[in-house]
């Protein structure tokens, strides 16, 4: 088999994998404090050995190396040549600020500036940049999935009622005095990991203090998905057309195989 239809099933893979990406971030265009998504790629070359052809024992759906990428034999010795394929090692975030939008809403926050709210999601230590916050039964400050919005060494924060007013450092107080803070924790973009409602896990060793930066919070408002339409849809073309073009590449290079096995069979 054509060491050339591997790096064209690889290039679709890696397409489709950026076309994965780039419909998540349209989808949540209107996502409170949504951050895109950006697919690596890079590339990884095969290293071939003495032998000149596959070996009786070898599967052409062999080892596969880094980024999942499968190598034309099982055993990579047996590779002609030197062939680079396309890898997709990692997804980012990009954490650029989002548009700050008035809601009114006493418990709507929004962070001006880097960081991010910490929850208490079943699971463990959660983190978001949703700010649309409610009150529970219990009189706890919550996201809108119940998870608790913790303050400094993890407390949770008991504000009993919405009338509540909440400073720039994150200190919530009324009338009686000050009832709580809403803890925010900088957080390096290669460590974020995406695990669904809007929310990220990282290494808590991971955690950056904020104290004495510019960042801060505004109470009434709520951030905005950081996902541009326009360039996004632009992209989607881009990706799409790549796609076909893998897929034609693929199809001619299946109908020469087709043709060789028959010329062979005459011969």
């Amino acid at each position: 088999m054509d060491s050339g239809l591997y790096a064209a099933v690889n290039g679709a893979l890696r397409t489709e994998m950026r076309l994965s990406v780039l419909t998540n971030n349209l989808a949540n265009i209107n996502t409170t404090g949504y951050k895109e998504g950006n697919i690596t790629f890079d590339s990884y070359m095969t290293s071939p050995g003495p032998e000149q052809f596959p070996l009786p024992g070898d599967s052409f759906l062999g080892l596969k190396g880094p980024g999942d990428i499968p190598f034309p034999f099982s055993n990579p010795a047996t590779n002609a040549l030197s062939v680079t394929y396309p890898a997709a090692p990692s997804t980012t975030t990009d954490t650029q600020q989002g548009g700050l939008v008035p809601t009114g809403n006493a418990l709507d926050v929004a962070i001006s500036g880097e960081g991010f709210f910490v929850l208490d999601a079943p699971e463990g230590r959660r983190y978001s940049r949703d700010g649309s916050f409610e009150v529970n039964k219990l009189g706890e400050l919550v996201n809108k999935d119940g998870f608790n919005v913790l303050g400094p060494g993890g407390s949770k924060i008991n504000i009993g009622s919405k009338s509540v007013t909440i400073g720039a450092d994150g200190t919530i107080s009324n009338d009686s005095g000050v009832l709580g803070k809403i803890e925010l924790v900088g957080l390096p973009a290669e460590v974020l990991k995406r695990v669904g409602q809007n929310t990220y896990t990282a290494p808590q060793e991971s955690e950056i203090p904020l104290e004495g930066s510019n960042t801060g919070v505004q109470q009434g408002f709520l951030e905005a998905s950081n996902s541009n339409a326009i360039r996004g849809m632009t992209q989607m073309i881009e990706a799409n057309r790549a796609f076909e073009s893998y897929m034609k590449m693929i199809q001619a290079l299946d109908g020469l195989d087709a043709q060789a096995n028959q010329i062979g069979r005459m011969s």
